[in-house]
């Protein structure tokens, strides 16, 4: 079953604003903060070729949920796609209107969101969905709502895997308990889903899965394991430089984790969906 993740309720509303992170940002202005964005994705991402087989023909429109700063809307139009984006926060759309006022982002709730029914091609979704605390099929709806019929949708959550589950989670549990006791107020971050749960949440909405990945960065980064190891370390205080990476011996620790399967720390679980219109 899904593992509910939780944070001080002081620190909760800054958890998901990972631009802010992005230090080297003010070195690349306009067009080429996403350029470099690009490089990064092609380099590191899992799911890379993934999107070049179902999206590097081009010629489709593509909605973001979620969409951040747009950076993956700069990588599937690099393939000649024409790509929008959603999100509710106003932080990452004002940097993606800095860099590239052309940007098709608009501000708005990505369960009701302004476009029209059966006008996209594609949907993307990643590591959003899992902030529903009512669960993600809400959102799975409207983004059927919105694909034309056939339309692909690629969404990624946060993975319950096997070092979560054993190792992480109980952590975890044990310092909810702590912060509780001691008076602290907690509030909802994110759930971490099984596959069986992501199955039955995409069926119940209408969309025939058509491919699972593991989703992750390749090496030498690392996703899963980074933030989980933030976690059992500090929740999410320490982050070392740079970001994804760790100092030699724990870089051993971690290859050796990951060398017993991908499944078992990955960070996501990565779908390909249709919308059965």
């Amino acid at each position: 079953m899904s593992f509910k993740q939780c944070s001080p309720a002081a620190l909760a509303k800054g958890l998901d604003e990972t631009y802010r992170a992005e230090d080297w940002a003010a070195k690349f202005p306009g067009r080429s903060y996403y350029e470099r964005h690009i490089g990064v994705i092609e380099r590191y991402e899992m799911a890379v070729p993934t999107f070049r087989e179902f999206l590097g023909r081009g010629g489709m429109r593509v909605l973001e949920s979620g969409c951040g700063t747009g950076r993956w809307m700069a990588y599937f139009e690099s393939f000649g796609n024409q790509a929008f984006g959603v999100d509710d926060s106003w932080g990452p759309l004002q940097v993606a209107r800095e860099h590239d006022g052309a940007q098709r982002v608009v501000r708005a709730d990505a369960l009701r969101t302004p476009f029209r029914p059966d006008v996209f091609d594609a949907a993307f979704s990643s590591y959003v969905a899992e902030h529903f605390e009512d669960g993600p099929e809400a959102l799975f709806r409207e983004i059927y709502r919105v694909l034309k019929p056939g339309g692909l949708f690629f969404v990624v959550v946060p993975f319950n895997n096997a070092f979560r589950r054993f190792v992480v989670n109980p952590f975890l549990q044990r310092l909810y308990r702590k912060w509780v006791g001691r008076g602290e107020a907690l509030a909802f971050a994110e759930f971490r889903y099984t596959k069986e749960e992501v199955d039955g949440f995409l069926a119940r909405t209408n969309f025939d899965v058509i491919r699972v990945l593991p989703d992750d960065f390749n090496l030498p980064w690392f996703r899963g394991l980074f933030v989980d190891l933030c976690d059992v370390g500090a929740f999410y205080q320490y982050f070392p430089k740079p970001l994804f990476t760790f100092g030699r011996f724990v870089t051993v620790v971690a290859r050796l984790v990951r060398a017993c399967g991908i499944w078992h720390s990955c960070e996501g679980i990565f779908y390909v969906a249709r919308a059965k219109k």
